[in-house]
């Protein structure tokens, strides 16, 4: 009897340990599963549930997974096909629901998802992928308020919902809302390294690369009180991006009329992404056969920003004109604070006579993420952009200047500045510019 008994609990603990044994096996490919949709892989994901399921037809989780590799890779036929029979089986999972809606949003159906996403809400009131979903869909119609309302209430349920936060950040920037913005998207980085929608859409929480290609026509007239002739400048400019985006370019053409005589530039600048949180300002132009504007002018600074919201840099310039060379140096501190953004700058301007310092003050207000208002005062010499040496070291003055930069039905772009400068027991100067534009 005692010999049986022995035999059987024997038994009883292979069966036991072989249970276990499969138990484990069957948690580990699931974790493989998931490392590789984590990953971006795909195919493999696909191929490893497939191989799971083979073993064990009807699971729940792994057949959902397998819906979710397919999606990713683009086979939505197969990935509705696979969580409609999942919700065949299972009609209150809201998780299959949500992710069902997510198909159709894919597909262009925002009033069918929209469905579904609250059909899912009403079976699980306090799901908060359910909510960030409807505050996708309130988004992409131009619904900003109500998109904010969902996400919020996503993130009081689940304040690590990077979904959410990812949303209510985009919500921000395209309202021109630049200081949240970036602060909620580098929280959904942090939570999702991996995620590119995530990576991308923080590089570019910044105007400058959050614009497509433009094309742009400038005037500026400067009129001075000392009985000079006027000072014009008209130029034509294009920008564009490269390398899927990592940077922008900006191709230029300029005439600059002095004292009865022009001048003419051709000039390039570049604005690449470089390490983390960083991108640099590269700005080539010549004019070979100048008579006071510089013959060549080559700067390059490095913007960094810190802690989302705030951003410094260090710069060069120099510039060679006809009557000598001049070096300047350049550094900023700025920071976004919701929609307005402000900076202070300093350059350093040395030449064999002495050397000049002008330092700089701007707000911006954003009322969408690319149109804005601002206003600046400064004192010291003239800014770089000067078209002569007599310029870039004139003697200390002090300068306000005030504009407006937007978009009209959309694409169409207006810029224009009022600046005024009094020279300490010199002349004063007004100068007005306007800038035209499109986008496309």
């Amino acid at each position: 009897m005692n010999k049986k008994r022995m035999r059987m609990s024997a038994v009883t603990v292979v069966i036991m340990l072989l249970v276990a044994a499969a138990g484990t096996s069957f948690a580990q490919g699931r974790d493989d599963i998931r490392l590789a949709l984590e990953s971006g892989a795909h195919e493999k994901a696909i191929s490893l549930a497939l191989e799971a399921l083979r073993e064990n037809p009807s699971d729940a989780e792994v057949r959902f997974l397998l819906a979710r590799a397919y999606a990713y890779s683009g086979r939505w036929d197969e990935a509705e096909e696979t969580i409609g029979r999942l919700l065949a089986e299972h009609p209150a999972d809201s998780d299959f629901l949500v992710f069902k809606a997510r198909l159709l949003c894919w597909r262009k159906d925002l009033a069918g998802a929209e469905s579904v996403f609250r059909r899912a809400l009403e079976l699980t009131p306090r799901s908060a992928d359910a909510l960030a979903g409807l505050a996708d869909l309130a988004s992409w119609r131009g619904e900003y308020d109500a998109s904010l309302v969902y996400c919020r209430q996503a993130l009081d349920l689940d304040p690590n919902h990077a979904g959410a936060l990812f949303r209510i950040g985009t919500v921000f920037l395209w309202q021109g809302n630049y200081g949240q913005a970036r602060g909620y998207l580098a929280r959904a980085v942090e939570l999702e390294p991996r995620n590119e929608d995530f990576a991308r859409a923080l590089k570019n929480a910044s105007p400058l690369f959050s614009r497509r290609t433009e094309v742009w026509l400038t005037g500026r007239n400067e009129h001075w009180s000392d009985g000079r002739p006027d000072y014009s400048d008209l130029g034509t400019s294009v920008l564009f991006s490269l390398f899927k985006d990592r940077s922008k370019f900006v191709v230029k053409a300029n005439r600059s009329w002095r004292a009865g005589g022009h001048d003419d530039q051709l000039g390039l600048e570049a604005y690449p992404h470089l390490w983390k949180g960083a991108y640099g300002y590269l700005d080539l132009s010549v004019s070979p056969k100048a008579d006071f504007a510089p013959t060549s002018s080559f700067h390059l600074e490095v913007y960094q920003s810190l802690l989302a919201r705030f951003e410094v840099s260090l710069g060069a310039r120099r510039m060679n004109f006809p009557a000598g060379g001049v070096s300047i140096y350049a550094a900023s501190a700025a920071g976004y604070f919701g929609r307005f953004y402000s900076s202070l700058r300093f350059y350093s301007a040395h030449h064999a006579t002495g050397t000049e310092f002008t330092w700089m003050a701007n707000l911006r207000r954003y009322f969408a993420s690319d149109s804005f208002v601002w206003a600046g005062l400064g004192r010291g010499s003239r800014s770089f952009e000067a078209g002569s040496i007599e310029e870039v070291l004139a003697g200390p003055s002090w300068f306000a200047e005030a504009g407006f930069d937007i978009y009209l039905f959309r694409d169409i772009k207006l810029r224009g500045y009022l600046s005024r400068r009094k020279e300490s027991g010199g002349p004063s100067s007004t100068a007005l510019a306007l800038v035209a534009g499109y986008r496309f």
